[in-house]
């Protein structure tokens, strides 16, 4: 303790002294400064690649310099723990050097998905050769690149806007991979949630052989290059991946580095000779991540490690720009050893340390030294104003983030893109779901999220139910929803992927919601507390009130059971079966946190004059679908969807989807459920506290 104390009053002293250099400084050199955060790795020097057979035969092996310079950044990162994070970020929001580009862009350019990445991709592309002009030109002038991990596709966008104001003539394609937005089995932590420009692209978006997205399975990667090499050849390949490390703050880079190894190898895959490739990273200081480094170094005349200006300036956020591969002929003898560790991550060293030499590692070192350096200092900063109300500071603050927001669209020569919009900001941003409004952590800092951690499971679970509070639910009990459709697809978009049994992810649920759902279910498997919800008193009460009115059937799921959309469809198709016409039917415990169970209830809707949803206190949901009339199209729908998922089955995969997003989003107000689901959680975490507190008693 005493050591981070001495080392939070040594930045503080460093504070200080970049204060007083400050004043000797001008404005305008400070700004260049932001603009200047890169460091070259390679400049068409030649490393050599280790034989094949050298590689992944080492222990993980470490740099001491290094492991003090992250030791040093880790002493300042963790001065933030006691730190709120949504006052924290709010505080470093206001003093963004960067923070008024978006809005002058927003202004004065408009331009299409409009997001921090787009600012940072169009930065890189205008500093850096990224496009291969020549070899492009060479090339009939047809251009092809790959996005992966790219949700929302904002790089995308930017590209676009990029070639259509500077090099207009020339063909450009695209395709991109991402974890798949309308599959439930995704961990949220990795997930973004827009989904808005690949909604209206999907053509475009390559999710792989078992529909997940995960580029880190290799059978999705070998779908990837099924279908992106037959086209014109890929120029560019952008990487853009990220995972949530909030809880793991001190290990981002060991966490990431399964992923980066994989975009990497992708990338060496399915590039053509001359091309470029962007990869973020966030700190050099492990093993592998240096190795990657080196492959990249032995691949590309050109390497440079960059931290854009629109980059938050406290995060590790840097991307590595590689330019002028040396093409398919040179990588090829070494990816299928590369491939052989794809799957499950390498954990050997690539390298053997003695293989990369002296001079490329102390290149290494001066470029994490250098990284580091300024991002200690900003956060130091940061942390001596976080409590400060100095109106001087705050208007120098603005003055400068005027001139950051001047110089970028100066120098990188940004302007208005009148035609060659992908989609066009006013279909992008028409009828949309956000689920996630709510964006605060709800979960304190990082010290107070441990803390939680060692609760007891009775008070773990109370900490989760005043977290939901927050959440904000917009119906109320007793609350009755009707619905209407008469129209349905003419066709059905039957898609089947990797087979999930819970679900981690919905874009019909508060991200934060699903998160303290899942929680609370982790701690009730610890303590092997099965729970039934809704319960059987609660079921066999309603269905004693449903079953004595004439022609009324009853269809019982529980909220509680392993996600299971075979049974579900299942159930569904043998029930309407043997329906009556004007009979009704009762649907309890049926979810609607899935596109499978939203889309069949849609589906089966059309053939009755309503459905109806009351908000209930001990069951959740009531769904009532009133006066079955007989649909020979929508049976055969059924019989189709269900033939469909045994075929799945076969092939251990599910049915994930039955509708295509574009025409479901468009046709389908079931879609805008988040509040009902936040009503099902709530009631559900009501319902185990009473049950835990009466074990107690």
């Amino acid at each position: 303790m005493e050591t981070e104390e001495y080392d939070f009053k040594k930045q503080q002293l460093l504070h200080t002294n970049k204060d007083c250099m400050h004043k000797n400084q001008t404005q305008n050199e400070y700004i260049n400064n932001l603009f200047n955060k890169r460091f070259t790795i390679v400049n068409n020097e030649c490393y050599t690649m280790p034989e094949p057979t050298t590689m992944f035969k080492d222990c993980l092996w470490t740099v001491d310099e290094l492991q003090l310079i992250k030791n040093e950044l880790n002493a300042i990162k963790n001065c933030l723990n006691n730190y709120d994070p949504d006052k924290w970020q709010l505080h470093t929001r206001i003093r963004n050097s960067a923070k008024d580009v978006m809005t002058r862009l927003k202004t004065y350019i408009q331009p299409e998905l409009l997001t921090q990445a787009w600012c940072k991709f169009y930065e890189i592309v205008s500093s850096f050769p990224l496009i291969p002009m020549n070899y492009i030109h060479n090339n009939n002038k047809c251009f092809k690149s790959v996005h992966l991990c790219e949700a929302p596709g904002a790089f995308i966008t930017s590209l676009n806007h990029w070639l259509k104001t500077n090099v207009p003539n020339i063909k450009w394609d695209w395709l991109a991979m991402t974890l798949n937005p309308y599959y439930e089995g995704n961990p949220a932590s990795i997930m973004v949630d827009d989904d808005r420009f690949i909604r209206h692209t999907l053509n475009h978006w390559c999710f792989g052989e078992d529909n997940t997205g995960n580029l880190m399975n290799l059978k999705n990667l070998n779908e990837l290059i099924k279908v992106a090499q037959p086209h014109c050849n890929i120029f560019l390949i952008t990487a853009d991946g990220s995972i949530d490390c909030t809880d793991v703050p001190a290990e981002q880079e060991s966490v990431l580095i399964h992923l980066h190894f994989c975009e990497t190898i992708t990338a060496l895959q399915l590039l053509a000779t001359g091309g470029s490739f962007l990869l973020k990273i966030f700190t050099i200081f492990e093993c592998n991540t240096i190795c990657l480094i080196y492959l990249l170094s032995c691949c590309f005349s050109n390497v440079s490690v960059i931290k854009p200006a629109t980059s938050k300036e406290g995060n590790s956020e840097t991307y590595v720009v590689c330019t002028n591969f040396k093409g398919p002929t040179f990588i090829s003898p070494y990816l299928e050893k590369l491939k052989e560790h794809y799957e499950y991550g390498p954990k050997q060293a690539i390298f053997s340390k003695h293989d990369i030499p002296y001079a490329f590692m102390e290149k290494i070192i001066q470029c994490s030294e250098f990284f580091k350096s300024h991002q200690c200092l900003v956060i130091v900063n940061n942390i001596v104003t976080f409590n400060s109300d100095e109106s001087k500071m705050l208007q120098d603050t603005k003055q400068i983030q005027c001139m950051v927001a001047d110089k970028y669209i100066k120098d990188y020569n940004v302007k208005k893109l009148e035609t060659g919009e992908i989609v066009g900001n006013i279909i992008i941003l028409g009828r949309t779901i956000n689920t996630n409004q709510y964006k605060r952590s709800l979960q304190g800092s990082y010290n107070e999220r441990c803390e939680k951690q060692q609760l007891a499971p009775l008070d773990r679970i109370e900490s989760f139910c005043n977290d939901f509070n927050k959440i904000e639910i917009h119906v109320s009990s007793d609350e009755v929803i009707k619905y209407k459709f008469s129209e349905f697809p003419e066709d059905l978009q039957i898609r089947s992927g990797k087979v999930f049994h819970k679900i981690y992810n919905s874009k019909f649920c508060n991200k934060n919601a699903l998160k303290i759902l899942n929680g609370i279910d982790d701690i009730l498997n610890k303590i092997n507390l099965k729970i039934q919800f809704p319960s059987i008193e609660s079921i066999e009460n309603l269905k004693a009130k449903i079953l004595c009115k004439p022609k009324h059937e009853i269809l019982i799921f529980r909220y509680t059971d392993i996600y299971d959309g075979h049974e579900i469809i299942t159930e569904i198709y043998d029930t309407l079966q043997k329906l009556e016409i004007g009979a009704t039917l009762v649907l309890i415990g049926y979810s609607l946190f899935t596109h499978l169970s939203i889309e069949l209830l849609y589906l089966i809707s059309c053939a009755f004059n309503l459905l109806k949803i009351t908000i209930c206190n001990h069951v959740g949901l009531k769904i009532t679908l009133h006066h079955y009339n007989y649909n020979p199209k929508i049976l055969r729908f059924l019989n189709e969807i269900k033939a469909a998922s045994f075929e799945a089955q076969k092939q251990e995969k599910a049915i994930l989807e039955i509708i295509s997003p574009s025409l479901f989003y468009k046709g389908c107000y079931l879609c805008y459920s988040a509040d009902l689901n936040h009503w099902v959680i709530k009631t559900y975490i009501h319902y185990v506290l009473n049950i835990m507190k009466q074990n107690i008693n």
